[in-house]
Parts: C-alpha cells; sequence; structure tokens
C-alpha cells in the first residue's frame, strides 16, 4: 500500500495563481509546486517500508522546500543528512506536507497517515501556520484550529513558533496557543524564523525562503534538537 500524494484542494478562485499572474516571480515559484510535490511522493515511496529510524515531516510549502533551489537544499533534507552523519544511522524522512496547508490540513489529512499507515516515527516536525495568517480571516476561528492542533499533535512533536505580531492579531493568537498547550503536550517549541536578517532571504515571489533561509531554519530546528538531547 502506497501513500496517497497530498494535495490542498483549490478553490475556484485561487488568489496565488492570479498573483502569478501578476509577477514573474511569483509566476516562476508556483511553476515549482507540483514537481516539487512530485518529487516527496516518490521519495515517500522509498521510505515507507526501508529500515532505520524514521522522521515524519508534516507541514506546508517551507517543508516541501518551496523556494529552495533544489530538494537537496531545502531544510529537511540539510536537517536529515546531519541526523545520518551525526547518528551514523540510516535515517528516513517522510514528508507528509503540501503546499498551502493549513492547521486543518495537518489535522485532517497529515496526521491521520500515521495511524492509517501504522507510521511509528522517531522524530516527528511541524511548520505550519503561515497560510492560515495569509489567507484567513476571524481570529477566533483560527485560534480554534490551533488549539485543536495542539490537542491532536503527537507528545514530543518539534513545532515552529509563529512570530508574534505588536496587536492582538491573528499572529498574536496563534503564538499564544502554541506557548499555553505545549508544555501539558510536551511539545518542542523552536523558531524556524529567527534568522540574523530578512534581507536577501527570500525566493523570487519575496513569500518563500530561498536557500540560505533554508539553510537557517535548519540551523534553528538543529539547535533545538541538540538543545532537547534529542541528538
Amino acid at each position: 500500500m502506497e501513500l496517497p500524494a497530498l494535495r490542498r484542494h483549490k478553490k475556484r478562485i485561487d488568489l496565488s495563481q492570479i498573483a502569478g499572474r501578476l509577477s514573474e516571480g511569483v509566476a516562476l515559484v508556483n511553476s515549482t509546486v507540483e514537481p516539487r510535490a512530485m518529487y516527496w511522493d516518490d521519495y515517500n515511496k522509498g521510505n515507507l517500508h526501508s529500515e532505520g529510524p524514521l522522521w515524519i515531516a508534516l507541514g506546508d510549502s517551507v517543508t516541501q522546500g518551496i523556494g529552495s533551489s533544489l530538494p537537496s537544499t531545502s531544510y529537511a533534507s540539510l536537517v536529515l543528512e546531519r541526523l545520518k552523519q551525526r547518528t551514523k544511522q540510516k535515517w528516513r524522512l517522510i514528508n507528509l506536507s503540501m503546499s498551502g496547508a493549513r492547521f486543518s490540513d495537518v489535522i485532517n489529512s497529515q496526521l491521520p497517515l500515521l495511524e492509517d499507515y501504522q507510521l511509528k516515527p522517531k522524530l516527528i516536525t511541524a511548520i505550519i501556520g503561515s497560510n492560515d495568517i495569509m489567507w484567513r480571516r476571524g481570529t477566533s476561528a483560527i485560534a480554534k484550529d490551533a488549539e485543536e492542533l495542539m490537542r491532536v499533535l503527537p507528545t514530543g512533536t518539534y513545532l515552529s513558533r509563529i512570530s508574534r505580531s505588536n496587536g492582538r492579531g491573528r499572529r498574536t493568537a496563534i503564538a499564544d496557543t502554541f506557548e499555553n498547550l505545549a508544555p501539558a503536550r510536551d511539545i518542542k517549541l523552536f523558531n524556524a524564523w529567527n534568522w540574523p536578517t530578512a534581507e536577501g532571504m527570500w525566493a523570487q515571489d519575496k513569500f518563500h525562503p530561498n536557500d540560505d533561509a533554508h539553510s537557517y531554519i535548519a540551523d534553528n530546528l538543529w539547535s533545538s534538537l541538540h538543545a532537547t538531547n534529542f541528538i
């Protein structure tokens, strides 16, 4: 039995596609979304039944590696190679992320596959929330989904924080939910977005992280794994 090809169902009005018609940079990055998803589909097939410690990566286009020039320069690939080198074990990665994913996609489409396929990961990570902030309205509904995510994430998951805003908007609501609920579930919070500068860190669409930024994301996750004695 093979893992399904996870894709987010697009609405009739796709704002990302509209933006692509107005910006060459957006169109260029958009053109990489399906090829990158297909890459991970094939990659996951090779790791589903092989041997070695298993890492399950959840999330959105950042974990798909959108914005990086190659799959090998995405943060997930960089951290995987470090795990192999550091532990001298044949670590496997199954990347269940999907471009455009929101909290509800992790809850309803990605996490259920762990039980459906009897996956026994040693490491679970998640970077999620940007699309909820970008494309949704209604702070209370977003916060409710963030709360549900925290209830269903497996104990010990490494979850990236969302940067706070100065007000009481969506970012702050998500950030507060993560911080308040993480201790009870032993969710390990790290900050994927803690970069020394945002200058020169974005892909052509000015939204997704480029190779340099993916390197910083890898460093931040790796630092969290080290600080919590995972490695």
